[in-house]
């Protein structure tokens, strides 16, 4: 938090490439810094530097960063990436002749042609972001639009001037993903409370965003944009604890694989795996949307309202659409709502003759009066808590008048409407969304921004923060990786029921006559991941001969080799923990065995989870479908759940495990398999 607050605070800011020419960015950023001192009682001091000028805006222009001699709290650098290390140097030359408090204390790098070019470009960035933090100077960027803070009068940016302040905190790895939002909020009259657009992420990152958010009172929600994330078990922590006070919401960019070939060229991103993103957005609290225009429509609408949409009441003047947009919004699970009785009694006096149903068809005739009404009865039936009209100009139809009339009824419950028809209807539409209206051309995009409120509403009843983060910080690496044996001996102490087996070497010939038959033999070698492919699994085995030829057969893979008794499964779980470099440790459970890849079965957890949480993740599974009559089994699985978990805890020098089958039958839960990997 006190990174950001260092650059909303600045009171003196010195521009770097400052300039008269007004293509130049150099010359917007002045002229905006400059716009906002105008309307400021407090205007904050500003030095252009650029040793071609005298003068630039109307301000006395300096040769270097050096020559000013008063202090300066943030700089911006608009220069071409070759000089920005040397200028970089300065600024931390020039610290060192001014006491602390008089410092500079942040710099915007707004000059691209870094890390999202070229290795070289990543290493330059590199070695001047630590130069920066060894003189205790926070960064922004490099490859930034900056940063705007309106209630500090404050657009170090080549953004627009005139950006609405209001109450959204947006964060941005793209600029001109900042700049639409800034235009389209205008049109909507809504504004922000702060925007950042961290392009590189050399210093100030989306965490330290969150930080901030989550303590500034006046941000109600969070837009972002990210197309990489900086430190992932940070990020589910904040958002976590967001989700208590004010909603998230994420677009992720760089989901397939020429997105994300794009955003390395972007803003030098790393690619994320987006379905463990979206089992940690259900877990942690934050929001995904898969559209620019979700992200957009639904911004719109946390901007203006505090109350978020869950039953839903459609009104229209057309069956047809009215028809497919309940089927819609059902297929999207967003509540549906239903006429109280006492709206029942309503409708006999203000719409004599209408039943009163879901979706309300008012007919092709309704005027505005009768619109009007059906909101009024909506307005104040407790059962309704939100409103979606479906309007089409059909040849009797007002939609001036009917228009006017949704304005004059909106109020505490949000009103959604879909003004059907061409491009000649845009003016109406526009009207609507001046008066805070979400309005589309088509009921289809409502649905979808509903779907997006409705998963943000259910959001914010988590009252649980995930703390993830120091235990992904733990990094033991053990030297040896184990073998077999002492793979099952470390699921044996912690609880795990192992079948009964021997791991025969060529030591043990003599034990072959001593063996229990039939047993089934493979490769005791933990390092091979696919054996059966390999070849490495020969099968049952039934008299001491077939053992040592089986033996023989898989001595190629290694000198150990498992005899195992032979288990008669019921079903076959897979179970695993990873330790992933990105998001940390994860918990994953489903159908295993010969159903692994050909079943989509797996659903993901992020550790540390409550025993409660992970009865609730067995259960979306569809092994737990095969099993939950079955109490008891349930009640096992669950506790190797749990058993699994300990174990990671316990061991950190362990990267994966994965048992595989967890082998179910005769009223017992077997770790048949396992897989282990180790941190090197």
């Amino acid at each position: 938090m006190l990174r950001l607050r260092s650059f909303f605070s600045a009171s003196s800011i010195a521009v770097i490439g400052a300039s008269n020419n007004r293509v130049k960015v150099g010359h917007q950023i002045l002229r905006n810094l400059l716009r906002e001192n105008m309307n400021h009682h407090e205007p904050k001091k500003l030095f252009p530097v650029n040793p071609s000028s005298s003068s630039i805006l109307g301000l006395p222009a300096f040769p270097s960063i050096t020559a000013i001699t008063t202090p300066v709290e943030l700089v911006i650098i608009v220069t071409p990436m070759p000089t920005v290390k040397s200028l970089v140097d300065e600024i931390t030359e020039r610290n060192t002749r001014f006491s602390v408090r008089d410092r500079v204390k942040s710099v915007i790098i707004i000059s691209a042609g870094f890390a999202e070019t070229s290795e070289a470009g990543g290493q330059l960035q590199t070695e001047i972001s630590l130069k920066l933090q060894a003189a205790g100077i926070h960064l922004l960027g490099p490859n930034t639009l900056g940063i705007i803070h309106p209630s500090s009068h404050l657009n170090a940016s080549f953004a627009q001037s005139d950006i609405p302040e209001g109450n959204l905190g947006i964060i941005s790895q793209s600029g001109a993903m900042l700049t639409a939002i800034f235009h389209a909020l205008k049109d909507r009259q809504a504004g922000v409370s702060f925007a950042i657009s961290l392009g590189n992420k050399a210093g100030v990152n989306e965490n330290d965003c969150l930080e901030y958010a989550l303590h500034d009172h006046q941000t109600r929600a969070v837009i972002m944009y990210l197309e990489s994330f900086s430190d992932l078990p940070q990020f589910f922590e904040l958002c976590s604890q967001l989700r208590l006070q004010k909603p998230v919401l994420l677009l992720k960019g760089g989901t397939s694989s020429r997105g994300q070939t794009a955003s390395a060229s972007h803003t030098a991103a790393l690619a994320t795996n987006q379905v463990l993103l979206e089992a940690a957005s259900q877990q942690m609290g934050f929001t995904l949307v898969k559209t620019i225009e979700e992200l957009m429509n639904v911004s719109f609408f946390l901007a203006q309202h505090r109350q978020l949409p869950e039953n839903v009441m459609v009104i229209t003047n057309a069956g047809g659409p009215a028809v497919t947009t309940i089927d819609a919004l059902s297929a999207a699970q967003v509540p549906l709502a239903s006429w109280s009785k006492a709206s029942h009694a309503e409708f006999d006096d203000l719409l004599p003759g209408f039943k009163p149903s879901n979706p309300l068809d008012l007919l092709g005739d309704a005027s505005p009066e009768r619109f009007r009404a059906a909101i009024q009865i909506a307005r104040t039936d407790a059962q309704v808590d939100s409103m979606l009209v479906i309007v089409t100009p059909q040849a009797v139809t007002d939609l001036e008048g009917t228009v006017q009339t949704l304005i004059d009824q909106r109020g505490r419950k949000p009103l959604f409407v879909a003004l059907m028809g061409g491009d000649h209807l845009e003016k109406l539409r526009h009207k609507l969304r001046e008066n805070q209206i979400v309005c589309s051309a088509f009921p289809n995009d409502l649905v979808e921004s509903l779907h997006v409120l409705h998963q943000l509403s259910r959001q914010k009843y988590g009252n649980e923060t995930f703390m993830g983060s120091a235990i992904h910080a733990k990094s033991v690496s053990q030297l040896k990786p184990p073998n077999l044996r002492e793979a099952f001996q470390l699921l044996a102490s912690h609880g795990f029921q192992l079948p009964k087996y021997s791991i025969i070497n060529q030591a043990d010939f003599a034990r072959w006559p001593q063996l229990t038959y039939p047993l089934f033999a493979k490769t005791a070698n933990l390092s091979l991941l696919h054996k059966k492919e390999l070849g490495a699994v020969y099968g049952v085995v039934n008299t001491p001969e077939e053992a040592q030829l089986a033996y023989q057969t898989l001595q190629k893979f290694g000198n150990d080799v498992l005899f195992q008794e032979v288990i008669i499964a019921q079903h076959e779980l897979l179970l695993g923990i990873e330790n992933d470099p990105q998001f940390g440790l994860y918990l994953s459970i489903g159908l295993g065995g010969s159903y692994t890849n050909i079943l989509a079965d797996r659903v993901y957890i992020f550790l540390p989870a409550t025993k409660k949480k992970l009865i609730s993740l067995w259960q979306m599974t569809k092994a737990y479908q095969a099993l939950k009559n079955d109490r008891a089994i349930c009640d096992l699985v669950v506790d190797q759940m749990v058993n699994l978990q300990k174990l990671i805890m316990k061991n950190p020098w362990i990267r994966s495990v994965e048992i595989n089958p967890l082998a179910i039958g005769n009223g017992q839960v077997l770790a048949a398999d396992v897989k282990l990997g180790i941190k090197v």
